[in-house]
């Protein structure tokens, strides 16, 4: 007897990829062997060991590939705006990637996946486009969202769903033109807040089956409809973290404890904790004025000192890297910036100079030469 089968597509870029990982690992923790899973995470650009990352969690009955769709997106045009970029609408152009699919289940990378989703797939949405939920708002006419869907949008309010997790119709999408039209509306608009999920509202009105809300379970209930989200916690299938706060960011939320316990499970669950770790402290040093003060630097110094300092700055993001110079720049590479010459510093504007060296003589030889070559000592740091 033939297993059925079930595709599933995450899309993707580099820096979302840990938490995407820990979307797929949850899935596969749920899987049941009895079926074959085909799950696609769709990218413009990754690194290959993302790549390898990713894939390497396949399973006998759970298959997981990487599929580059730069093809199919190099001349979309989508003004991008708010918080969202093209790579939001990925999902669009779905049909066109995974044709040979009759029905396709696309889940947002910010969610876990706390049941079997086989029962997901195998609802029957009839001759509709798509299979979603009911997007979570308040239906207050003072409110933003209630006001974006009746008026920018101009649909039922009751028509409105959340695009984080859909059961996509090939067919039908393919037979209502529905990427052409919804990348026509992001090629024009710049009201539409949620971008492509704007969009898809607009085009399939009418058109879409309704699934039960434990299938698409939007954090955003817990502080906002606090009682009426603890009712459905209970027979929950996949949480999705919409919205600015995320579970990896504030782990003592209800329902956090969801995602970290996935997560911990996976080969990503170091490096989440260290992006965790790195923006609590970005944040606490903004908030006492720890920067903000100096948003370009120059470095001197491309040896040990110099590289780790680089590294440093580069991880926490905490400040734009203008030039990176040593004397011994012809022999040197650095890992993610350019090496110049020290001739090349005096080109550059920055508000300060960081001298990454570990011996204190030579740094106080380098700090004096740059003041006698008319760097303000006021501007100059030494790291010894």
């Amino acid at each position: 007897m033939s297993k059925s089968v079930i595709p599933v597509v995450f899309a993707t870029d580099e820096n979302y990829v840990p938490y995407c990982g820990v979307a797929v690992s949850s899935l596969i923790r749920n899987a049941c062997p009895s079926n074959e899973y085909e799950i696609s995470v769709l990218y413009d650009h990754l690194t290959a060991a993302s790549i390898i990352r990713l894939e390497q969690q396949s399973i006998d009955y759970v298959h997981v590939r990487c599929v580059c769709i730069h093809d199919y997106i190099t001349d979309l045009k989508v003004l991008e705006y708010n918080h969202l970029t093209i790579a939001s609408a990925y999902r669009l152009i779905i049909p066109e990637v995974l044709s040979q699919y009759e029905k396709v289940l696309y889940l947002d990378s910010d969610i876990v996946v706390d049941a079997d989703i086989a029962e997901l797939y195998h609802t029957k949405i009839g001759g509709n486009i798509l299979g979603a939920v009911h997007g979570y708002f308040k239906k207050d006419d003072d409110e933003f969202m209630y006001k974006h869907i009746t008026q920018t949008l101009g649909i039922a309010v009751d028509s409105f769903f959340n695009a984080g997790i859909l059961l996509m119709n090939i067919k039908a999408l393919k037979e209502n033109r529905v990427t052409e039209k919804c990348f026509s509306l992001l090629s024009k608009r710049t009201d539409l807040y949620f971008m492509d999920q704007c969009a898809m509202n607009i085009v399939c009105e009418g058109k879409v089956y309704f699934l039960p809300e434990k299938w698409n379970f939007e954090w955003q209930y817990l502080f906002s409809a606090e009682e009426h989200a603890r009712k459905l916690m209970d027979n929950l299938g996949i949480i999705h973290y919409d919205g600015i706060e995320k579970p990896w960011d504030y782990p003592s939320q209800i329902l956090a404890e969801k995602f970290w316990s996935y997560a911990r499970k996976t080969i990503f669950y170091e490096e989440i904790l260290q992006a965790s770790q790195i923006k609590r402290t970005k944040e606490v040093l903004e908030v006492f004025g720890g920067i903000g003060k100096f948003r370009n630097i120059a470095v001197y110094g491309a040896g040990n000192a110099g590289k780790r300092y680089v590294d440093k700055i580069l991880s926490l993001k905490l400040c734009n890297i203008v030039s990176w110079v040593d004397r011994n720049y012809a022999k040197m590479q650095g890992a993610k910036l350019q090496i110049e010459c020290v001739e090349s510093l005096y080109e550059k504007e920055f508000d300060h100079v960081v001298i990454a060296i570990e011996n204190k003589s030579i740094s106080e030889e380098v700090e004096q030469m740059l003041v006698m070559n008319g760097i303000p000592k006021e501007k100059l740091v030494r790291i010894c």
